[in-house]
């Protein structure tokens, strides 16, 4: 029996999460087009209305994540009086507890086939995070704790330094390798905003402590 009728806008969000739900519980493969109008509770022509595909499912659930980042990221700018340190403490936690999630749900396709989603969540994140940093950037040089004339360009040397290391990282549930991205990523902070050392000791205090891997960030 159909559900009743819902604006398109709901119901493409309800196949999105059906979804979501369906892949983590049985992988991607396993997961038919049919398991995804059974868990929505509507007819299978419906689907092809909102999706071409299983893939092009798949990516509006890319764009959701990155939707949700967006929207924590401004919500952590947006908090009066913070220092540039305190911005991006509150900024760091957000990202990866969403690109945690997005990383249980990606890994579930074939490595190949995985790629360009990759790619595309990484160009977004790119244009998302940016902006947010080059604020951050020159309120530290401001504030006299960063010194740099590029707060642009720097800015996006950090969020290839951060995703770079975290792809060397996140293929194994390794708490050492975690750990040592932490410490480096508190490093190379700092060589590349001339800022003193131990300015980032506290820097992603918010994360999984010592031992704990990320994907535990659910």
């Amino acid at each position: 029996m159909t559900r009743a009728n819902k604006n398109p806008t709901e119901r493409k969000a309800e196949f999105i999460t059906a979804a979501e739900e369906l892949f983590l519980e049985k992988g991607f493969e396993n997961t038919s087009v049919d398991d995804i109008v059974a868990r929505v509770g509507v007819a299978k022509g419906l689907f092809y209305y909102y999706f071409s595909s299983k893939e092009a499912l798949m990516a509006a659930l890319a764009d959701r994540y990155l939707d949700e980042i967006d929207a924590l990221i401004h919500k952590a700018m947006d908090e009066e009086g913070l220092t540039a340190l305190q911005m991006l403490n509150k900024l760091s936690p957000s990202q990866v507890v969403i690109s945690g999630r997005s990383r249980e749900v990606m890994k579930l396709f074939h490595h190949e086939r995985n790629q360009a989603f990759h790619l595309m969540m990484e160009e977004r994140a790119q244009k998302i995070l940016v902006p947010a940093l080059e604020r951050i950037v020159s309120k530290g040089c401001e504030e006299g704790i960063f010194h740099t004339e590029y707060p642009h360009e720097t800015s996006v040397a950090m969020v290839a330094m951060f995703t770079a290391l975290k792809r060397s990282v996140m293929v194994e549930d390794d708490p050492q390798r975690w750990n040592r991205f932490l410490a480096v990523s508190r490093e190379l902070l700092e060589r590349l905003l001339d800022a003193r050392p131990g300015t980032f000791s506290e820097f992603l205090m918010n994360l999984p402590p010592k031992g704990e891997c990320p994907k535990k960030l659910n």
